[in-house]
């Protein structure tokens, strides 16, 4: 993990994806949400959202 804390709004936004199911947190309906916690969110963690967002790419495009 980084030394720095993570910013609020990848807080936010993680905070509310945790509480949503998979399929929930690659819906349409979250993709903006979901797109706010990969701009904020701290370097060492974007690798994993990435992987997470090709998934979406592939079960939903």
């Amino acid at each position: 993990m980084s030394n720095t804390k993570p910013h609020p709004k990848f807080m936010e936004a993680m905070r509310k994806l945790k509480m949503m199911s998979e399929e929930e947190r690659l819906s349409e309906e979250n993709k903006e949400l979901f797109e706010q916690a990969m701009k904020y969110a701290p370097l060492d963690i974007q690798p994993a959202l990435i992987a997470i967002q090709k998934k979406y790419e592939q079960t939903y495009h």
